[in-house]
């Protein structure tokens, strides 16, 4: 298998493809980072030292009904001028997710929470946590460079009435 698959399937790029397991129904690929792509994640900086690895495991857009995963063992590194261990930045996830951005939009693109959480078999908080921050990231901020007017349709003071 090529890393085209990973790239084009999952949104996975800039890793190198090492492996894949099938265990228990589901289908596990294992990537990993080469080490002169390693940046520090606060400043970017690429003169890091290697301060050993985590292993994390992402899910990704299932094959068919097979759960899939993405396991990466994330390097750790240090800058000396930043003089603090950090993992490196993730391009396929967010921080502090275990599912890949790809996931979260095949997610989003389902039907109703618990369709959607009953399908990719995962909890119902976890697609719930999904569409609130996709929701937050595209309304929380509207653009209004080109607003002339706003309209007020009523307002209640009580239910059923108006002032």
């Amino acid at each position: 298998m090529s890393t085209s698959l990973l790239y084009h399937a999952f949104g996975v790029r800039g890793y190198e493809y090492t492996r894949t397991d099938y265990q228990g129904g589901q289908t596990i690929f294992t990537i990993h980072q080469a080490p002169e792509t390693c940046r520090c994640s606060a400043c970017g900086a690429s003169q890091v030292h290697s301060r050993g690895r985590v292993e994390r495991r992402f899910r990704t857009v299932p094959i068919g009904s097979r759960p899939t995963f993405v396991v990466l063992p994330i390097p750790r590194v240090e800058y000396q001028a930043c003089g603090v261990v950090r993992q490196v930045k993730i391009s396929f996830a967010d921080p502090r997710r275990s599912s890949t951005s790809s996931f979260e939009r095949y997610a989003l693109e389902l039907m109703t929470i618990r369709d959607v959480a009953r399908h990719l078999d995962v909890s119902w908080d976890t697609i719930k946590d999904i569409q609130k921050r996709d929701l937050s990231r595209r309304y929380a901020k509207p653009k209004l460079k080109h607003l002339r007017q706003i309209a007020i349709d009523e307002i209640a003071v009580a239910k059923g009435t108006a002032p």
